[in-house]
């Protein structure tokens, strides 16, 4: 995949932006300069079939679209404003959509029929008791070969991670609950994933961890 510049991605969310408050249009549109999209994206297979847990308004899931040529897109998100945003800023792309809205507590089963998983910046955002649960349904609904992409803020980076507890609390009235890396390679590795990539990245002041894993 050809290189994507951050200033590529600001003014494609920024032409897109969904019917939504001025706070949410701000962070969709400079979301790329704090969070590194182009990485995760390199790590997309062409002509996958790409799902995305907490997709949000679907910009990640309309990112994929532009650049990693999908076969088809899918995704869950727990409020259906943003699964209505989502339908219908991914419609002018004519690939086959399957979102829906999330419980809070049980995976659909047809995330099965997908070979890339995508969960960016999700983890943190689950109560603590209910995240290695979360993680361990979620490895038991994908299928052999299936692709994970997980990006999440890195907990053992000291003292930046106190920007992202900021960050929650401010736009989102919570306090994050943050993996260090380690832990985070450490039980997915438990769980039977195969980590094909691991990384961190710093930008701004956010600190960053991506892995890569498969499914065996």
């Amino acid at each position: 995949m050809p290189t994507i510049q951050t200033r590529q991605l600001v003014d494609l969310l920024t032409r897109q932006l969904p019917k939504t408050s001025l706070l949410n249009k701000l962070k969709i549109s400079y979301r790329p300069y704090i969070c590194p999209f182009d990485i995760l994206l390199s790590h997309i297979p062409k002509n996958s079939s790409v799902f995305d847990i907490g997709c949000g308004s679907g910009m990640f899931l309309m990112l994929v679209a532009e650049f990693c040529a999908p076969e088809k897109l899918g995704g869950i998100e727990i409020s259906q404003t943003l699964i209505d945003n989502a339908t219908q800023l991914l419609r002018q792309y004519q690939k086959p959509v399957q979102l829906s809205t999330y419980d809070g507590k049980t995976l659909p089963d047809w995330i099965s029929d997908y070979t890339c998983i995508t969960m960016i910046d999700v983890l943190h955002h689950i109560p603590p008791t209910e995240q290695e649960t979360f993680l361990a349904q979620l490895y038991s609904k994908l299928r052999k070969g299936t692709t994970f992409v997980f990006k999440d803020i890195d907990a053992e980076a000291l003292p930046w991670v106190y920007f992202n507890k900021v960050h929650d609390l401010i736009l989102s009235r919570e306090i994050g609950n943050e993996w260090k890396a380690q832990r985070f390679l450490e039980y997915a590795k438990k769980l039977g994933f195969k980590v094909l990539h691991f990384s961190k990245q710093q930008t701004l002041v956010y600190p960053h961890f991506t892995v890569v894993m498969t499914v065996e």
